[in-house]
């Protein structure tokens, strides 16, 4: 039986592909398959806004491919690990408890820059989404903070640091010339209460 997660790590993987084709062709055939994993999604009682989470896809070109898409879900398993996989984790740092969670990625090329997002759903797709082949690296997240109120936790890391002149101008939106020693000291005093380290389950 599909569940929830496995359709949403198939679309990610689908759209990361999507974005790192290098040619039209490709681009048609990941389009094709984005609807594919849509349709077996709506198949399975998703609606179309649970599997996406507002991660930008190519919709007028893949609604053109909806109808006739045999729905398949393909291997979830697959689509998890080329998804995990994409995204270097050996340096994280876990913190908090709830169900949204905020997170810090960058790049080893760049290691003063930072961006601070947040999601309801998984840290690692959410990053795995956003890679395109402007991309000067692999991904590395650095910092995962478990909330019950991301966004809001989101803003009041992303106002502070723009509040200090760290905001990065002329690149993407939530980047930031900071480290994860300056998210966790802003995120404890935004709690005030001491916070602890989790290690997820494997």
């Amino acid at each position: 039986m599909a569940n929830l997660a496995g359709q949403r790590a198939n679309f990610t993987w689908a759209v990361n592909q999507y974005n790192l084709a290098e040619d039209d062709v490709k681009r048609e055939d990941c389009a094709k398959r984005i609807a594919k994993y849509l349709k077996a999604s709506l198949e399975a009682g998703f609606t179309i806004k649970e599997i996406t989470r507002d991660i930008p896809y190519p919709v007028a070109e893949v609604e053109k491919y909806m109808e006739d898409a045999i729905a398949d879900g393909g291997s979830e398993q697959e689509a998890i690990k080329a998804i995990a996989q994409a995204v270097d984790t050996s340096d994280v740092v876990y913190l908090g408890q709830g169900t949204g969670v905020v997170y810090a990625y960058g790049y080893r090329c760049i290691g003063d820059r930072l961006k601070v997002g947040s999601t309801e759903a998984d840290a690692i797709q959410r990053i795995s989404a956003q890679i395109s082949t402007s991309t000067p690296d692999k991904p590395v997240l650095y910092l995962e903070i478990k909330t019950d109120n991301c966004r809001v936790l989101e803003r009041a890391i992303q106002a502070t640091l723009e509040a200090r002149g760290k905001k990065v101008s002329g690149g993407g939106a939530e980047w930031f010339k900071t480290n994860t020693d300056e998210i966790r000291a802003i995120y404890e005093f935004v709690r005030q209460q001491p916070i602890t380290e989790y290690r997820p389950p494997s």
